[in-house]
């Protein structure tokens, strides 16, 4: 999103997923990151942190097996963060698409500078 304008979240709140997938997918992890939050205030869940530390919690398991390679684990792992927010509202699984694709591409850049 460096030389594209901003999209409003409320748009991509109420856009098909195949829009809201093609509109993810150019971001940077800080345009992921500014959605995350924008759509955390919105919903009046918990703060950022709270959020990516449940998150990692899943992605690394206390029982030293592979992070869970199912969308629904990561939904169900922070389900309860949110018990405000009828399960049948979507906006849990775009904020993840958020959350999860700026995690990918922090993580993709930290191994690019650890390689050189």
């Amino acid at each position: 999103m460096n030389d594209r304008k901003p999209i409003e979240p409320d748009r991509l709140l109420r856009c098909s997923l195949d829009d809201l997938i093609a509109a993810v997918r150019p971001m940077s992890a800080k345009d992921c990151e500014h959605y995350t939050r924008a759509i955390l205030g919105r919903v009046g869940g918990p703060t950022f942190e709270q959020y990516l530390m449940q998150l990692a919690k899943t992605m690394i398991p206390e029982d030293g097996s592979g992070p869970p390679t199912s969308p629904n684990e990561y939904y169900f792992a922070v389900r309860d963060l949110f018990p405000h927010i009828p399960k049948e509202d979507d906006i849990l699984g775009r904020l993840a698409l958020f959350a999860m694709r700026m995690c990918q591409l922090r993580m993709e850049d930290g191994r690019k500078i650890t390689k050189h």
